[in-house]
């Protein structure tokens, strides 16, 4: 049996995407934050402000791809992670809104909130496109036995 550790030299995948998941979950809650501050509806903002994470999550996987190759199944978790990150923030945000409505809520009430204003793409349109995308990726990822290079 092998006791010996890895040499500090050694790339470790919770030292790379720990703090990208870190960031990322604190990146959601400001814009769920300003979204709520704002009124509680999608607008400019929120819209803003989610389009500077993407920017951001794009950034930081390209200038830590080569390391992200060297995790197995690394591109994929990273991608997992973003999608998460954003996608439970916007339906988490929903769901609030949703028990904000109290008993008194009628399910027109929530079929309005949820299906007729820019709540509906932040939610389904976006959790179903984007989990297409993701599954294709896990997909291709088990197909290739974790290694995107």
């Amino acid at each position: 049996m092998d006791t010996t550790t890895a040499s500090s030299g050694t790339l470790n995948a919770r030292s790379l995407l720990l703090p990208y998941l870190l960031a990322l979950v604190a990146a959601m809650a400001l814009v769920q934050a300003v979204i709520a501050l704002t009124g509680g509806g999608i607008g400019v903002a929120g819209g803003a402000l989610t389009a500077a994470v993407a920017a951001g999550t794009a950034a930081w996987i390209w200038r830590n791809y080569r390391r992200l190759t060297r995790i197995r199944f690394g591109l994929a978790i990273a991608h997992v992670i973003a999608f998460l990150a954003v996608t439970a923030s916007f339906n988490l945000h929903a769901v609030i809104r949703l028990f904000a409505l109290g008993p008194d809520g009628t399910e027109a009430q929530a079929a309005q909130e949820l299906l007729a204003t820019p709540w509906f793409g932040a939610t389904l349109l976006m959790s179903a496109v984007w989990g297409t995308g993701v599954l294709i990726h896990l997909a291709g990822s088990v197909l290739g036995r974790g290694w995107e290079d």
